[in-house]
């Protein structure tokens, strides 16, 4: 149709094509038709460094890449909603999305089972549903509960009552449960890839750690033996979070399709001079 392009990139589909099939050639398919999909686009609008990092490895040439960060909505997901007595356990650890493999959720388990033994306190709270949720059923038992999918303000009321907000997934191109928990005041403890990187800062917004479970644990656990330490992560990461409006997303996607047209217009003025 001759009209300009703009893609937006939002998943690790090659990726999660190796972890699902454990066969590189279907990465590298997957990566292939990927490539040519987005290749397509005269701009496409990137959530994160780390995806800024995929796409090359893709072969989008960096200067048709441009940013659009996701925003939050911190009239729905606001600390004022907590209930202490709405979650089960003295010390409730949240996750919350998909249950897939793709997520870290064994990673997830590993480091929650980790903590545990070091605190018995704890309970683990899953957000979500997936094909992975009989497996960890069985394996967290009654150290966890599984609420299912939730929607509006049950799930702004659950991020609230929680107590800290855990996030074992190395796949997210962003990460926004992590901003929607950030919003609600939790210390949010979470693996150092991917997105996450761009939404937290390392012992100022919250804890980011090597992609093992007995890492994780030492950061899950340093948070709940210290309520200074747990306040001070909380506070600082709804400071942050309010700064991440939607209007401002908004603007930044405008300004991705306002890029497109002018990159549009000039290539029709070149054609028409030559």
């Amino acid at each position: 149709m001759e009209r300009p392009l703009v893609g937006s990139y939002h998943t690790e589909l090659g990726i999660y094509a190796g972890l699902r099939s454990g066969d590189p050639a279907l990465r590298a398919g997957t990566d292939s038709v990927v490539s040519a999909f987005y290749g397509q686009c005269s701009v496409v609008l990137s959530p994160s460094p780390s995806a800024d990092e995929s796409l090359g490895a893709l072969g989008i040439p960096a200067e048709r890449v441009d940013r659009w960060e996701r925003g939050v909505d911190t009239a729905r997901f606001t600390p004022g909603l907590r209930d202490p007595g709405r979650l089960p356990g003295e010390v409730s650890v949240l996750y919350a999305g998909r249950l897939t493999t793709e997520k870290g959720v064994d990673l997830l388990a590993d480091a929650f089972l980790t903590a545990r033994r070091r605190d018995p306190r704890l309970h683990l709270v899953l957000a979500g549903g997936g094909p992975e949720e009989n497996a960890l059923t069985q394996r967290l038992g009654r150290h966890a509960t599984f609420l299912g999918w939730l929607e509006g303000e049950d799930l702004a009321r659950a991020y609230a009552s929680a107590d800290l907000f855990l996030f074992a997934s190395s796949t997210d191109t962003f990460g926004q449960v992590i901003l929607e928990a950030q919003a609600s005041g939790l210390p949010v403890v979470a693996v150092d890839r991917g997105g996450p990187r761009g939404l937290i800062a390392n012992r100022c917004t919250g804890l980011l750690c090597p992609a093992e479970p007995r890492a994780l644990a030492d950061a899950v656990c340093e948070i709940t033996r210290s309520s200074v330490l747990r306040e001070q992560l909380a506070a600082a990461a709804l400071e942050a979070a309010k700064r991440r409006c939607w209007e401002f997303a908004l603007e930044r996607l405008a300004g991705g399709y306002r890029r497109a047209l002018a990159t549009s217009a000039e290539a029709a003025l070149l054609a028409e001079v030559a």
